[in-house]
């Protein structure tokens, strides 16, 4: 077991963070963690902004994270990565989705920059989930991404991924998630974490 870790998963609707979430929080019970989630849908079927928490450790008390605390954040597009950024403590680590959004759906340019933080990893999760099949999978690509930094094995989340995820759609997502990890520790190997 482990104390608690905290990930903050954020996109805009559409892009899968609840689904992600529920595989997440699903496998961490199946593997014997207390997990609490909390999520926030906002307007996600207009492409608005949606988040939400993940904590799991030896005994979790509470689903929220203050600001400072997540040891980890996903961002599903850069610019939600970006606006939950003040939530991450200082050694803790971004994985980005380089994908870029479409201007129709989300309007509007952050003010900041990856740069104010040690430990990003960019993903090319779009062009990976292209190549595996199925554009809409970058989810699962970021979710391979997180379960790699996280130091899981993916035989420890078959099953999960069999239960939660409709049958149609498993191969695709089982095969996004696996370049996912299989991109990440590559990128760990080459040190190819930007760290300041």
């Amino acid at each position: 077991m482990t104390a608690a870790t905290s990930i903050i998963l954020a996109g805009v609707g559409g892009k899968g963070v609840i689904t992600v979430t529920n595989v997440l929080s699903h496998g961490l019970v199946a593997l014997g963690y207390d997990v609490k989630v909390s999520e926030v849908y906002g307007m996600s079927q207009r492409g608005g902004s949606v988040h939400s928490q993940v904590r799991f450790g030896d005994k979790i008390y509470s689903p929220l994270i203050e600001m400072g605390t997540a040891d980890y954040i996903v961002g599903f597009d850069q610019i939600e990565a970006l606006r939950w950024g003040t939530f991450l403590k200082q050694d803790g680590q971004m994985l980005v989705n380089l994908a870029e959004l479409n201007e129709d759906i989300y309007k509007g340019k952050y003010e900041d920059s990856f740069s104010r933080y040690r430990r990003v990893t960019f993903v090319e999760a779009q062009a990976i989930a292209k190549e595996t099949g199925n554009v809409r999978n970058e989810n699962f690509v970021m979710l391979g991404a997180l379960l790699q930094s996280l130091g899981f094995e993916f035989a420890a989340w078959q099953s999960t991924l069999e239960k939660v995820v409709k049958r149609q759609y498993q191969e695709d997502s089982i095969r996004s998630l696996l370049r996912g990890m299989s991109e990440q520790a590559a990128l760990e190997e080459k040190e190819n974490v930007y760290e300041r």
